[in-house]
């Protein structure tokens, strides 16, 4: 259930590049594809203070972003998650991936509604399998 949202100033990458994206990230955490959204946010040159992202620099820009997902989610999978963005935002933008940052938002059971419902956990993994 990741939302990914990402902030630059320069144009969104567009739709279908987005799209790709969000296959590789639902890829990596065998998800269902229609489980992870993103965002592209372009902000405007007086509206954010990032060195590399002074007024009339020459683009493109590594983005900055935030990725929340459940709590859930293993520190491995996260890791990898964190990775597997970088590396694709850096080749799909044409940026420097260390230049690409990236924060994890946890959410915790009773504080996220999805599909209709506040989530309150997800099922022990035994329980999971006998559904």
């Amino acid at each position: 259930m990741p939302v990914i949202t990402l902030m630059s100033p320069d144009p969104s990458p567009g739709r279908p590049a987005l799209a790709r994206l969000a296959e590789a990230v639902t890829g990596l955490l065998s998800i269902p594809a229609e489980h992870c959204w993103l965002l592209w946010q372009r902000l405007d040159a007086d509206a954010a203070h990032r060195p590399e992202w002074q007024p009339g620099s020459a683009g493109p820009h590594a983005p900055i972003g935030y990725v929340t997902c459940k709590e859930t989610y293993p520190r491995e999978a996260v890791e990898g998650l964190l990775r597997l963005l970088r590396d694709e935002l850096s080749a799909l933008l044409s940026v420097p991936a260390d230049e690409v940052y990236l924060v994890v938002r946890r959410a915790v059971p009773g504080e996220l509604l999805v599909r209709g419902d506040v989530w309150q956990g997800d099922p022990p993994p035994a329980a999971r399998a006998g559904s």
